[in-house]
């Protein structure tokens, strides 16, 4: 694929500066920081910067602009655009309680557990991944014993979310948890009688032509595989295991889509254009508004090791308020601009002031099992780097 990139001062950008960014990322992997990272950057929908750096997995092939990653929770928006596309025709309701839809919830508080909960990660439930749940049922195997008709990873995501251990009541402390998107997406097969990968397909990637990007993960796309932890060992400063066969083949809805870094920067763009992309609303700005929205002000939050007075967040991103904390948030971003990190390197920013989308994937080599610590890569630098660009 190649990309036609414009001159940075067309779009009112530094062309410098726009080099810094990319020298960033160039002497990131240059230096063995990663093995393989790759920008892109979009003002007002144009190009300014598209460049893959490194190798694409262990035997070395060099990685390609549109090869596809691993993004972990990064994926999370994307459910939630399904969501907000049903949302849109009536089959949910925001405000309906879960257990409508999922009766086998059933513990202690669940029935004051509404829709609007899951979106924001304030059902009141202890976060199973930032307290080792999820990893301890991850590395011993437990949840390879899943029924037909359910793969092993959507089987585990279901699991924790079904046995959940209550902190706090309903709406009262947003703890971050995937089981919270996993519910959503099992709310998405639920109400449309269809795998979530076929749903997330037919009403996102179709129309924006992210041709690079899925769920679960076929033929067209893997070979385009890009292989980030491979032969590196699971342990206490090993990546967690968001890749191999067990993360393609998988329907979950909290961590497992997969895609490339164009395609995530036009996903970004329809957000920046209102949810408009190729001549059609794939949602309305109305969605678009909920998602980019804090739709918890006045909450507190439990961010895996960090501890915030107020959390903001939408229904699928994180909503830059001002104060950098560790997952999401170079200090010159504008307030207003959303995002959604994930485990392993997946970075990605919306800047609605600006007009910037802009993606950056790196292989973060060494993180921590419970996902409890900041995450040490350049996605806040090129940012910053990125953001002071803007010369109008």
């Amino acid at each position: 694929m190649t990309i036609e990139i414009v001159d940075a001062e067309s779009v009112g950008m530094s062309s410098e500066r726009v080099g810094w960014a990319r020298e960033l990322v160039a002497n990131h992997v240059a230096s063995g920081r990663s093995p393989s990272a790759v920008a892109v950057v979009l003002r007002h929908g144009q190009p300014v910067l598209a460049e893959a750096f490194g190798v694409k997995g262990p035997h070395g092939e060099p990685l390609d602009i549109d090869d596809v990653w691993p993004i972990a929770s990064a994926g999370k928006p994307f459910t939630s655009a399904v969501m907000m596309t049903l949302v849109e025709e009536g089959l949910i309701g925001i405000n309906d309680p879960v257990v409508e839809y999922i009766p086998e919830l059933t513990g202690p508080g669940d029935d004051d557990v509404l829709v609007h909960h899951l979106f924001t990660h304030t059902a009141g439930w202890e976060s199973a991944q930032f307290t080792g749940r999820l990893w301890k049922a991850m590395t011993s195997g437990a949840f390879a014993d899943a029924p037909p008709g359910r793969d092993a990873i959507t089987h585990l995501f279901l699991s924790l979310a079904l046995d959940p251990v209550r902190s706090a009541p309903p709406g009262a402390q947003m703890h971050y948890d995937s089981s919270h998107y996993e519910l959503l997406a099992e709310i998405i097969r639920r109400q449309t009688a269809g795998t979530f990968d076929a749903v997330l397909r037919e009403r996102i990637f179709e129309p924006l032509r992210m041709t690079r990007s899925a769920g679960i993960v076929g033929d067209d796309v893997r070979p385009h595989l890009v292989t980030r932890a491979a032969g590196l060992p699971l342990g206490p400063d090993a990546p967690l295991p968001f890749e191999g066969p067990v993360w393609e083949s998988s329907d979950s809805g909290a961590a497992a889509v997969h895609t490339s870094a164009p395609d995530l920067a036009a996903f970004g763009q329809m957000m920046l254009d209102g949810g408009v992309a190729n001549g059609r609303a794939v949602l309305s700005a109305a969605s678009v508004r909920a998602l980019t929205t804090n739709q918890i002000p006045g909450v507190p939050a439990l961010f895996g090791s960090e501890v915030l007075p107020e959390a903001s967040w939408g229904y699928g991103f994180i909503v830059y308020r001002g104060r950098p904390f560790a997952y999401f948030g170079g200090g010159l971003l504008p307030i207003g601009s959303v995002s959604h990190p994930g485990a392993g390197g997946s970075n990605y920013w919306i800047d609605f002031e600006h007009g910037i989308v802009g993606v950056c994937f790196e292989v973060i080599t060494k993180m921590s099992p419970y996902l409890n610590e900041p995450i040490s890569g350049i996605g806040h630098r090129f940012q910053d780097v990125i953001t002071a660009a803007v010369e109008r």
